[in-house]
Parts: structure tokens; sequence; C-alpha cells
């Protein structure tokens, strides 16, 4: 079964709903840094993008997705290049982890980030399609 999505809506689909988000620029950061208190930068490192048939695994060229995003929850948004923001709608923190979530134009998106690691895991749900995003952040 395809997705009725063309490969333009689907990157644009990943983008608008903030995924995302993920492989480290840098060495490991100090503990807790990704607690949410100041912004960090995420990098995609594998992408599966499933509908009602199949699941395949992807990579954010393949989808045409910015590798990059700026996640600031003081802020309340998630930024790529160029000058795409995706709004934060809420965040918490439970066992250690950052816990994010938002959504707009008829998608749903969550994300876990490990405080502790920068290690990322999200997902991006619309109605007929999911995007399961893996990566990692790091403190600029």
């Amino acid at each position: 079964m395809e997705l009725s999505m063309t490969s333009g809506m689907r990157r644009i689909t990943v983008l608008a709903s903030g995924l995302i988000v993920f492989v480290a620029l840098s060495g490991p950061a100090a503990a807790g840094n990704f607690d949410g208190s100041k912004p960090f930068l995420c990098a995609v490192t594998s992408l599966m993008e499933c509908d009602a048939g199949k699941c395949e695994r992807e990579t954010a060229e393949t989808t045409g997705t910015p590798p990059f995003f700026r996640i600031d929850v003081p802020g309340q948004v998630i930024t790529a290049e160029p000058a795409r923001k995706s709004p934060l709608r809420s965040h918490m923190r439970v066992d250690g982890l950052l816990i994010l979530q938002g959504g707009e134009e008829g998608r749903g998106w969550s994300a876990t980030i490990n405080e502790e690691t920068g290690k990322m895991s999200a997902g991006v749900v619309g109605q007929d399609f999911v995007f399961a995003v893996f990566g990692a952040c790091t403190i600029p």
C-alpha cells in the first residue's frame, strides 16, 4: 500500500511536525544538559516511514528533511533551516527524560530525549502514516 502523500508533502510533514530531531555534533555533553532549561541542537540518525501496509527505513536525506533541528523549550519552538518553525505545545520531565509534544496541520508529534545522554526517539502521526525518528542531541 502506498502513502497518499507526495514526497514533497512528506518532507514538509516531517519538518512541520517538529521532528524532529538527530546525531551528536560534538563529544558527549555534560550530564543533565538536556533538561529543557536551555536550547540544544539535534540531528536525525535514522527514520522509519510507515503506512497501514508497510514500513520503510529512510534517512533525513532521502525524505528531504533538514538533518539538524534546534529545540528551544523556553521559547516553545523547534526550528530548522531555512527559517522553518513548529510550535512546542507541551513539555514535561519524567524519570530522567524530557518529553516534548506538539501538532499542527492535522499531525501530532512527540519526542523523548534522555536528559543525560541526549539520545532521542520521536514519532509523527498523521491520519494515514507514521514516522518513527531516532537521533541524538548536543549543546552547541
